[in-house]
């Protein structure tokens, strides 16, 4: 009898093991370095990433329909997110705008500030990835100098999670485009 006891709690016992859902988790792709700026006459830009409270929890978002959005309990950030984001943008703005030293944190003193707010960056049912939000510049004496809103959507190129993380990757490097792009504007009128 007591044999059959264990036998039983020894299946009870692996079937549970067996049924445990596998938590995975994903980090946004490294982007190929450039050779790092030599001159330390550069002017310096401080990168800030704020994110909505929702992208906070560690879970990738997902979004059904209109308004309903899902937190992943299996498949998480591997960083926290916005610093994950940080990361990539910082060397996405290097490649993009080398005339620049893009920063992820402030030496002493007062330097310019690139803010980007992420209000969406999250899959979405129709295969779609969702990047939105809006970010600001602000020169050494943090007077706003630029701002812009931005809704980046791009076709996931396979399905699942990491085929999503991939695609929100390349939406960061949409926008750091973007972000040049306006900044090299601003630099020729001699407004930055």
């Amino acid at each position: 009898m007591t044999k059959n006891w264990v036998l039983l709690l020894g299946a009870g016992l692996l079937s549970a093991c067996a049924s445990a859902p596998i938590t995975q988790y994903y980090r946004l792709a490294d982007v190929t370095p450039t050779i790092a700026p030599t001159s330390t006459k550069l002017p310096a830009i401080l990168v800030d990433i704020k994110v909505a409270d929702f992208l906070s929890a560690g879970g990738i978002a997902y979004q059904q329909g209109d308004v309903e959005l899902r937190l992943a309990q299996q498949n998480l950030w591997a960083e926290r997110l916005p610093e994950g984001v940080k990361r990539v943008l910082i060397a996405r703005m290097q490649q993009q705008a080398p005339n620049k030293l893009w920063l992820g944190s402030a030496p002493n003193g007062r330097i310019s500030t690139l803010s980007v707010e992420l209000t969406q960056f999250n899959g979405r049912d129709d295969g779609q990835a969702i990047l939105a939000g809006h970010w600001f510049l602000r020169n050494a004496q943090q007077t706003l100098v630029l701002q812009a809103p931005f809704h980046i959507e791009l076709a996931q190129q396979g399905k699942g999670y990491p085929a999503l993380v991939a695609a929100l990757g390349q939406g960061l490097d949409r926008l750091g485009q973007e972000i040049s792009q306006k900044l090299a504007e601003c630099t020729a009128k001699g407004d930055c």
